[in-house]
């Protein structure tokens, strides 16, 4: 399968998500108004790494969807911002890349799906 034809099967929420995540992280980066910075923070460091993470299982059924996306989401944040205070390396702006990575990471797993089938 060429590149190009493996881009024209990833769907666009997909794109859109890894996108979201790219944009989200350089504004929660170079800072914001103290309202949008906090619902951009929440996005990247909850909302999209959880939808990208869920988006790779097969749940259809919209409650548990949404449920997952808050679980996954809020495990991930933990696990990462565990992991970075034992190292002695957290900082709320490698915490904010770390999740938009995951996120973007998890969003080529699903392009993978999406290509294969």
């Amino acid at each position: 399968m060429s590149a190009m034809s493996a881009m024209t099967t990833v769907k666009r929420p997909t794109m859109a998500l890894g996108l979201a995540a790219v944009v989200l992280v350089l504004l929660t980066l170079v800072g914001l108004p103290t309202p949008l910075q906090t619902a951009a923070a929440a996005a990247v460091l909850i909302l999209l790494p959880g939808q990208a993470l869920a988006r790779l299982t097969p749940v259809t059924d919209f409650a548990l969807g949404a449920l997952l996306v808050l679980a996954l989401g809020l495990a991930t944040l933990t696990v990462v911002s565990t992991a970075m205070f034992y190292l002695a390396v957290w900082s709320w702006q490698a915490c904010v890349v770390s999740m938009g990575a995951i996120t973007i990471l998890a969003c080529l797993a699903r392009a993978r799906q999406e290509a294969a089938s």
